[in-house]
């Protein structure tokens, strides 16, 4: 892990001198993860010349040292701002730092009047190395999919009509947890019509003999996450919901089939629209997919107002949905890993057989 860490941060010291600056300031609690190791909070992390230097404080002093073998801790016994002042003010080669967008106006006021050097803005350094994955960061994300399928694998059984989708959110979260992990995001559990809503909050609506279900949850571990969604029926399902269901299936497989190196994100994201749109149903709104990580939405992105084109290590979800107010929403989410000869998919779900190309639905008794 030293290793790799110290690559990372050897790529982000090319990228700080194609900046024009001498030094990064890393303020974004993923990026300094990313950079160093550390896994808690409160902390920043600063990249200037040959040094790394985390700045924490006594709380997680003794977790910094164990995870940032590869950094000059700082144990701060004064702000932040005040802190790093005292850091640059001790780098004579420390011209001008570049600073991370991720912080507030009056941050920055306050750093401008303390540090001794020039501040820059500087985005999007350190997210453009993490959009490649190594092998490690794949294996995690696919542990965390394996983690979180296995979870609602065990919760499954007890879908029952009359539990709340507030029971079942809460339901998938504790299986999670179970098994070492947290979730990536409060789970989004929808019943009937509440499927509709793309980000609904799961609550006291109840679960009927004959109803429709959508789920987007995923687990997270050792920092990273996946983002899963499945749509089912309940019992019996109307013609026109397996008629969506279809529709939406079949966008996604065009999608997924679509991931390569150099593949256009627009014409990706507008291939799996037509899909949709030709099956006579109204097109969804958000984008198509999303680069996944150490964040639940990184880059690259999946939608007609973001250009770009695929890169081998990127980990992107695919999820095209139909969403019909009052009727029901189906949105089908799976993350994909684009390979040198083409893409892999990293979120099988090899337990209950919601991977297939018909409708799963679910008995109750």
């Amino acid at each position: 892990m030293i290793e790799i860490l110290q690559q990372r941060v050897r790529k982000l010291r090319e990228a700080i001198r194609h900046a024009g600056i001498d030094g990064l300031l890393i303020v974004d609690p993923k990026n300094v993860s990313y950079l160093t190791g550390f896994l808690g909070e409160d902390s920043w992390a600063l990249v200037a010349g040959r040094q790394t230097v985390l700045l924490t404080d006594s709380r997680y002093v003794e977790q910094a040292r164990q995870e940032c073998p590869s950094c000059r801790i700082v144990l701060r016994k004064t702000t932040l701002t005040d802190s790093v002042a005292q850091v640059v003010a001790r780098s004579p080669g420390l011209r001008t730092l570049g600073v991370e967008p991720g912080i507030s106006v009056e941050i920055y006021g306050l750093l401008r009047n303390k540090v001794a050097a020039r501040l820059k803005p500087v985005g999007g350094l350190t997210e453009g190395l993490r959009q490649i994955k190594d092998a490690g960061e794949v294996r995690r994300i696919r542990r965390a999919a394996a983690t979180a399928w296995e979870a609602l694998a065990e919760v499954l059984p007890r879908f029952r009509p009359g539990v709340s989708e507030s029971a079942v959110a809460g339901m998938i979260e504790y299986a999670i947890r179970l098994r070492g992990m947290k979730s990536s995001f409060d789970p989004i559990v929808c019943f009937g019509p509440n499927g509709s809503r793309n980000h609904h909050q799961p609550g006291s609506r109840k679960l009927k003999t004959n109803d429709t279900i959508l789920i987007d949850f995923g687990a997270k571990g050792q920092g990273y996450i996946c983002d899963l969604t499945r749509s089912f029926a309940v019992g019996k399902s109307s013609a026109r919901y397996r008629k969506a269901w279809q529709a939406v299936y079949d966008a996604q497989q065009k999608g997924i089939g679509m991931i390569a190196p150099g593949a256009d994100t627009q014409a990706i994201d507008a291939a799996i629209r037509k899909v949709i749109a030709d099956s006579g149903f109204p097109v969804f709104g958000h984008g198509s997919g999303h680069g996944i990580g150490l964040a639940v939405h990184e880059a690259p992105f999946l939608s007609p107002i973001r250009k770009g084109k695929l890169q081998t290590g990127q980990v992107l979800t695919i999820e095209p949905g139909i969403y019909l107010p009052g009727e029901f929403g189906i949105r089908i989410e799976d993350d994909i890993r684009v390979t040198e000869n083409g893409h892999q998919v990293v979120s099988h779900d090899w337990l209950h057989g919601f991977s297939g190309d018909s409708l799963p639905t679910l008995k109750t008794r």
